[in-house]
């Protein structure tokens, strides 16, 4: 049946506690976008998050999945608008008006099924114990060790770990960590990419983080950590997310696709390198 935005009825205590879970997240989505604070909107992303957790049982919905549906709405309202209202302003709407009722169904529907194929390609980062970004979190802290070994000895040192401030970068997808705008240009490369999301998205946060390595390795533990939970983007453009990436594709063609891979991926029992 429909989905029923207000109602309980019909629903079991497991759905219910799903619903409003998501309904808490949705408010707090992109708080400096205005586009995501319209109440059509949030209800579309109510709908989309419910629906996917109520077809995906095993994993249900995890917090950062409402940042991870964020982006295909954006490009499908912004394919829909007329050419006077593009890109970052888009974001910036305080209504739908400019859209008619076929656009946004229409944008509705595109943006669940993108989001459905996003998360089927890294569906082991939300099941029990998350293993997935465990796995990768320890890839990428192996991965820092061999291209900047003094940052990498400088967090140890210092008593950071990687997981402290990695996980919400592999959670969700660097959502938190860069403008909106490049996360669109960030994701477009993903899509480019075998295995963009789960593979490469680990060396784009390697690189991400050695950006700032000399930084880094002048602070102490305190600073160390709200560095790393508040990293310094918000006036980031193009040429920056350039070099990211592109120190990013220079190491995957390193190690991604040589047996140099077999000497610094994780070897603990129960990990396993990631698949190129």
């Amino acid at each position: 049946g429909r989905f029923n935005a207000t109602g309980q009825d019909g629903r079991s205590e497991y759905e219910e506690n799903m619903y409003r879970q998501i309904s808490v997240d949705i408010p707090r989505t992109c708080p400096g976008q205005s586009l995501f604070h319209i109440t059509h909107v949030q209800a579309a992303l109510e709908r989309v998050l419910y629906v996917w957790a109520m077809r995906h049982p095993a994993s249900g919905y995890v917090q950062g999945m409402n940042d991870l549906v964020t982006p295909f709405f954006f490009v499908f309202y912004s394919e829909q608008a007329s050419e006077a209202h593009v890109g970052e302003q888009v974001l910036a709407w305080s209504d739908l008006s400019s859209l008619s009722a076929r656009a946004l169904a229409d944008a509705e529907a595109d943006a669940y099924w993108c989001l459905t194929a996003l998360l089927d390609s890294i569906h082991d980062y939300y099941i029990f114990a998350q293993p997935g970004i465990m796995k990768r979190v320890l890839y990428m802290t192996e991965l820092v060790a061999r291209v900047d070994p003094p940052l990498r000895l400088h967090l140890e040192s210092h008593g950071v770990d990687f997981i402290q401030f990695a996980f919400r970068w592999m959670n969700c997808l660097l959502m938190r960590e860069l403008p909106f705008v490049l996360i669109v240009r960030v994701w477009d490369t993903y899509l480019c990419e075998p295995d963009g999301f789960g593979n490469f998205h680990v060396f784009v946060c390697a690189a991400l983080l050695c950006y700032f390595s000399d930084r880094l390795q002048r602070m102490e533990f305190q600073d160390l950590v709200l560095f790393l939970q508040n990293l310094p983007t918000e006036d980031w453009t193009q040429r920056e997310l350039d070099m990211v990436l592109s120190q990013a594709f220079m190491w995957r063609s390193l190690f991604d696709s040589s047996l140099h891979l077999q000497r610094f991926a994780p070897t603990a029992a129960n990990s396993t390198a990631i698949p190129g």
